[in-house]
């Protein structure tokens, strides 16, 4: 049934609108033009690297591809787009990100309008425009803020659908076309449809949304059947053709990514503890290689070669695996898991936001974030609990999302795509404290109102998450409230990795291998208990030609890490470099003993054996290699030069 709202569009309606776009557009542009220069927007690593690279392949002429999706497609379509059109400007791209990031709250100003009322759509418009987080996000090439845009743009469409005479069927079809979007973007919406059909099937069964009086049931049945159909033929027009993509190209019918279960691993394992993403032993951070990684793994633990469906379903498995005897760990981790995502602190991920803050004036500025809008969207939702139409699909919107990141784990990013369904929450609630304050007898009722206010700002900022050295967290020690110790190091060591690669196109190398360098001793001041940033430190040391310095790096790594056979083989490396031959031995030995099948350090020990004279055991070593490899030509060489033939 339709509800009733401000469905019609006055001047001041306009006013505002025009009044948001610009504001949000100003913050905007202001914000670009400071970021600009700053190495943390010039240099992409990880993620941003990855989409940008897919992105130039499309532009190529690249645009279906040769395998199944393992990351969600559409930003890096849309990139490649935007690449085709005005070429590889990273500032062009960002201006058109922000240009769309700022028709945001007009959508959200529009909607709750229409479906909250037209007290509550400034406040909600104005908490959008100003969101921090959308502002950092959409300065990122990251598919962030476009899985947010399409959220908004899918509850825009559903408002319209609700309220709106005659827009009813064409609501609900793009509301299903704006979500299957969606769902290349964020692949856990998926889950936030089939909730949204069953709602619209069971209305006509629910007190609070009961037909209208003198329509009968059974056609309000037929009506809100026919509102289910038209959102998931909305959704099949869009998740069908990817589907039929992937037949195609890959050989199999995968909806949208063949990635679910290994994500669903990484978030429910017995090695992540914290609830957020934890590296495994055989997955390493880099996007390039997570796949690779996930796939020999499977491989190697069954025996057996796999399609991309079947190492999904393999991960999904071992994940329930755990859970099913390991409950009470499970169900700790995702308690955890919960309270991080309803915690203010903006977990990092590719980039660390507190990090990018000192580079970006605007994200300084004392404007909404997580911590703000939260508490104020959870009274909304209790204020709105009875409310059928539009209020329902927002608050099954934001359980099912929410529940959806936290049985996977927890980035900052993830949030992003929530945030306009907590707009208008948020809106009402600042609405209607604002009418309780005019009248003043309904005191009781705003103490109550405010009463839950402070819980749930309480509970969105406790445990305080900070720096040791931040302000924040020495006022907590001082207020002897909880707190937890936060550090840099995820984007001190990405930019360094983003650093190191440009290197490798500089044709000076130096200056940006330095800068590398001292972002990764900076992750190391940040997490002295962690190998990788030593390990990148390392590699940084040695192509500046500090071998010395490099020993000591993979030393530490060693130290840190003694069960990887990687670092054992680099350290081997640089001990010959430096011409200490028996303690290069040592290394390509271990490496070897914790994985037999490394071909380089057979073949790396019998050079270093054979430049010490001992030929026997010199084509000892390259006999080992080339069992792994018949044919491989250095241990062929080496046999040779060692005086036998192989």
């Amino acid at each position: 049934m339709l509800q009733e709202g401000a469905t019609g569009m006055t001047r001041q309606d306009r006013r505002w609108l025009l009044g948001l776009f610009l504001g949000g557009l100003g913050l905007r542009l202001v914000h670009l033009s400071t970021i600009r220069r700053s190495p943390l927007f010039l240099y992409l690593g990880l993620d941003p690297l990855a989409y940008h690279e897919w992105a130039l392949r499309i532009a190529a002429g690249d645009w279906l591809g040769q395998r199944v999706f393992y990351q969600d497609p559409l930003y890096p379509y849309f990139l490649g787009l935007l690449y085709t059109l005005v070429g590889d400007h990273r500032v062009t791209v960002t201006l058109v990100q922000l240009a769309l990031g700022a028709l945001v709250p007009l959508l959200v100003y529009d909607a709750t309008r229409r479906g909250l009322g037209r007290a509550a759509a400034p406040a909600a418009g104005l908490l959008a425009a100003a969101y921090l987080p959308a502002i950092y996000f959409e300065g990122l090439i990251l598919k962030t803020w476009l899985g947010a845009a399409l959220v908004a743009l899918a509850l825009w469409c559903m408002a319209c659908a609700l309220t709106v005479p005659g827009w009813r069927r064409l609501g609900w079809l793009c509301t299903g076309i704006t979500l299957g979007l969606g769902c290349l973007v964020r692949g856990n919406l998926l889950l936030v449809l089939p909730v949204l059909i069953i709602w619209r099937l069971a209305i006509p069964f629910m007190k609070s949304e009961s037909p209208p009086p003198g329509r009968h049931l059974s056609i309000a049945r037929r009506l809100n059947l026919a509102d289910a159909l038209a959102l998931a033929l909305g959704a099949s027009l869009i998740l069908f053709p990817t589907a039929l993509r992937n037949r195609v190209v890959g050989g199999e019918w995968v909806m949208t990514t063949a990635q679910g279960g290994q994500n669903f691993y990484l978030g429910n394992n017995p090695v992540n503890t914290t609830g957020r993403y934890a590296t495994l032993p055989f997955v390493g951070a880099n996007p390039k290689f997570e796949e690779k990684g996930f796939t020999a793994e499977a491989r190697r633990r069954t025996g057996r070669s796999m399609r991309p469906t079947e190492i999904s379903r393999y991960w999904y498995t071992q994940s329930w695996t755990w859970m099913q005897t390991h409950p009470g760990d499970w169900l700790s981790l995702t308690w955890k898991k919960f309270t991080t995502y309803w915690n203010a602190f903006e977990v990092p991920d590719n980039l660390d936001y507190g990090m990018y803050r000192s580079d970006a004036p605007v994200l300084r500025l004392p404007l909404p974030g997580y911590g703000l809008v939260v508490p104020l969207a959870l009274l909304g939702a209790i204020l709105l609990s009875g409310r059928g139409g539009w209020p329902r699909g927002l608050l099954l919107f934001v359980a099912v999302y929410a529940g959806s990141v936290v049985l996977f784990f927890v980035f900052s990013r993830y949030r992003l795509a929530m945030m306009p369904a907590l707009y208008p929450l948020a809106g009402y609630a600042l609405a209607d404290l604002a009418r309780h304050l005019r009248r003043p007898g309904l005191r009781r009722a705003l103490l109550l109102r405010l009463l839950i206010l402070m819980t749930f700002t309480a509970g969105v900022h406790l445990p305080v998450h900070a720096h040791p050295e931040s302000w924040a967290y020495r006022l907590a020690a001082v207020a002897g409230l909880p707190r937890r110790a936060e550090s840099a190091v995820e984007g001190h060591y990405n930019l360094g990795l983003a650093f190191a690669r440009y290197a490798d196109e500089s044709q000076d190398a130096e200056p940006m291998l330095r800068q590398a360098l001292a972002q990764f001793e900076q992750a190391t001041r940040e997490a002295p208990a962690r190998p990788q940033p030593y390990a990148e430190m390392g590699k940084a040391l040695a192509r500046l030609g500090e071998d010395r310095r490099a020993i000591a790096a993979f030393t530490t790594v060693i130290s840190l890490d003694p069960g990887r056979s990687r670092p054992h083989h680099v350290l081997g490396v640089l001990y010959r470099r430096v011409g200490e031959m028996d303690k290069a031995a040592t290394m390509f030995r271990r490496a070897l003993n914790i994985d037999p099948d490394r071909l380089d350090s057979a073949t790396a020990l019998g050079d270093v054996l054979l430049a010490q004279g001992l030929r026997g055991d010199a084509a000892t070593a390259y006999g080992q290699a080339l069992r792994l490899q018949p044919g491989y030509a250095p241990a062929v060489a080496g046999l040779r030069r060692a005086g036998q033939q192989p």
